[in-house]
């Protein structure tokens, strides 16, 4: 019975398939499985040719390119102190927070209401909305902690504060 099923149920397949080929909803199905593996195609050349770059970090701040909020560049002037918190969701995962002075000016950047809603909920979880992880970095979170600390303490020298567990 299941070798009659697994036949019979191949066959509706086959026709709705067929029954679709020659009509507008068939080639329009076509254009747009097309068009979404040409776009698959073309951004994985793009990220491959350039080359993913998560993070910026410079004399100015850090500029997070690796989740996909865009609230610009942090600037070391803003940040009043760089502390580790473990992520709530995932205990295996630890962020680097960026207390800034003012943290409702990163928020408004952002121009999406869901992940502006995000940046509010990382504000009153960890302190401050400006968490690093490295789940979307290729490093280790001894490394991406030992760039940031060091670029901070090297920029604002004895004003430093510095919070690790």
């Amino acid at each position: 019975y299941i070798c009659y099923y697994n036949v019979f149920i191949f066959l509706i397949c086959y026709f709705i398939w067929t029954a679709f080929a020659g009509t507008s909803f068939g080639v329009t199905i076509r254009i747009d499985g097309n068009l979404a593996i040409l776009f698959f195609f073309v951004s994985y050349y793009g990220l491959r040719k350039d080359g993913y770059v998560g993070m910026i970090i410079s004399d100015e701040g850090i500029t997070d390119l690796s989740t996909g909020y865009r609230i610009g560049t942090v600037l070391w002037n803003d940040v009043t102190k760089i502390k580790v918190m473990d992520d709530l969701e995932n205990l295996n995962y630890k962020y680097v927070v960026l207390v800034v002075k003012n943290p409702n000016q990163y928020i408004m950047q952002e121009p999406t209401a869901i992940k502006k809603r995000s940046l509010m909920l990382k504000l009153h979880q960890y302190g401050s909305p400006i968490c690093f992880s490295i789940r979307a970095l290729d490093c280790s979170f001894k490394e991406l902690y030992a760039v940031i600390t060091s670029r901070y303490q090297a920029i604002r020298g004895v004003n430093a504060v510095i919070v690790s567990d």
